[in-house]
């Protein structure tokens, strides 16, 4: 017993800090891309459709449990100590090669934690608990087979403990086991910085956090995927901080850890980016191709579920919240859709039609708003921002002007950067008669002085970065070659 509970302990403690000290967020996506319902049906068509589906079932509910991480991972913990407590057993092995039964549960461990964006993509039931349930069942039975074989043999055992250095040497063999075991499953965990960041601003999203997401983006040291960029986006529309600080935030087009470079921005974030910015049926259709594709996922339910109600289809989207309430952890609350919903109507007075984005969710985003002309003030506002974006002013003038009034005489500084801007490159502009802050012209003179002084030169985005980083004017004269998807 002395020899067999360090190791128990120290796994416990491993699996345990690896799963909820770094891979918490990534717990969390699993449990909401994991199709299970309680209902006769679900279980009957996992039955029908696998050989092992009563496993698969079983399997499918523990890993839904990780909506609460620490549930899932205690859970997946407690299957992974059994199977090294049964390899012992099934195999009749002395305390002094414990060590040796848990190379098994950190191999089955790391096919989950390997695993970063595939989780997406990956049609295999229930991931992190499937084969462990399977060895764990093989391990009972070979226990059974060894016991029923060892009962029909005459005579006593063979004493396996007689020779004190053999045990020594075995004891030593089997620590190097454990611990190479262990390094394996660290090193092939998929740590990536980016895609725990992404994770976790879509979760908080999903929560409505979205200062949480404001938050997170500015921590994170890394340069941002486009996923990164688009959410940072969103929080800064929905907390009305886009005009004052858009451009203060890090742009980037990092490429993603994984292969498939194009899918990723589309598979995490299109339902979410499409459903908050009004575009309804970008939102439902995404969800319902990839229900198609990997399952009843909660996540498409949850976005099917909103667009419903969104949209007023009341059958349907009681339909859609029968589901959820089969779910274990997915009920909906009415108060957070309705102020979702209030928030979202007025970017819905336009004609929702699927004219196709090709996958490239960014991309359509961008170039769709920045040609809508009319609307609410928030489509007005995110049109103007787009253009913005995408570096196309030619309707700058008529969006800016529509939106003076309501600003109150304090125009927020990107669209004061602009407005300068814009007029000292087109002209047929006053803006001295605009309500510009004193600050923000006698920095835009700074500028137009330090570019005079330096000229043509390359270094200029090195050299003018620490002044002017944080603006729509380095934005535009020196960011380029970011990759939209």
């Amino acid at each position: 017993m002395t020899k067999r509970l360090p190791y128990t302990l120290l796994f416990i403690v491993i699996a345990m800090w690896v799963m909820m000290g770094v891979l918490r967020p990534f717990l969390l996506e699993t449990a909401q891309l994991t199709p299970f319902l309680t209902t006769k049906v679900f279980a009957q068509e996992m039955m029908a459709r696998h050989t092992w589906g009563w496993l698969l079932y079983a399997a499918s509910f523990l890993q839904s449990c990780m909506f609460l991480p620490w549930l899932g991972a205690s859970l997946l913990t407690l299957v992974l100590v059994a199977i090294a407590y049964a390899t012992r057993w099934a195999l009749r092995l002395p305390d002094s090669c414990f060590g040796l039964c848990w190379v098994a549960p950190f191999l089955l461990l790391s096919r989950f934690t390997r695993m970063g964006y595939l989780i997406y993509t990956s049609k295999e039931v229930a991931v992190a608990f499937a084969w462990p349930l399977a060895a764990l069942l093989l391990l009972l039975v070979l226990g059974l087979a060894v016991k029923g074989l060892r009962a029909l043999r005459r005579g006593p055992a063979a004493d396996g403990h007689k020779l004190k250095g053999l045990d020594l040497m075995l004891l030593g063999l089997s620590f190097i086991a454990f611990a190479g075991s262990a390094y394996r499953m660290w090193e092939q965990t998929y740590k990536d910085t980016n895609f725990l960041n992404a994770l976790q601003m879509k979760q908080a999203i999903e929560r409505d956090d979205w200062d949480e997401v404001l938050r997170l983006a500015r921590d994170n040291r890394q340069e941002p995927t486009r996923l990164q960029v688009c959410f940072t986006r969103l929080a800064l529309y929905k907390t009305g901080q886009m005009g004052d600080r858009l451009f203060a935030h890090p742009d980037g087009s990092a490429a993603y850890n994984a292969p498939e470079q194009n899918q990723w921005l589309r598979l995490m974030g299109a339902q979410l980016l499409y459903y908050h910015l009004g575009k309804t049926g970008f939102a439902y259709r995404w969800a319902m191709e990839d229900m198609v594709e990997y399952g009843e996922r909660p996540m498409y339910l949850r976005t099917m579920h909103r667009v419903a109600l969104l949209n007023g289809e009341e059958a349907l989207a009681r339909k859609y919240e029968q589901a959820l309430s089969h779910t274990l952890f997915y009920e909906q609350d009415t108060n957070i859709l309705e102020q979702e919903a209030t928030a979202i109507r007025p970017l819905l007075n336009y004609t929702d039609q699927l004219d196709g984005d090709n996958g490239l969710i960014e991309f359509y985003l961008l170039q769709s708003f920045a040609l809508t002309e009319g609307g609410s003030r928030q489509m007005v506002e995110l049109s103007l921002m787009c253009s913005l974006i995408t570096k196309h002013l030619e309707g700058f003038w008529p969006r800016f002007m529509a939106l003076l009034p309501g600003w109150q005489g304090h125009i927020p500084t990107h669209y004061q950067e602009a407005a300068l801007m814009v007029a000292q490159l087109q002209g047929g502009v006053d803006t001295s008669q605009l309500p510009i802050d004193n600050e923000v012209r006698q920095r835009f003179e700074r500028l137009v002085e330090a570019s005079a002084q330096l000229g043509d030169s390359g270094s200029n985005a090195y050299t003018l970065r620490a002044e002017y980083g944080d603006t729509y004017w380095y934005y535009y004269f020196f960011v380029e070659g970011l990759k939209t998807t």
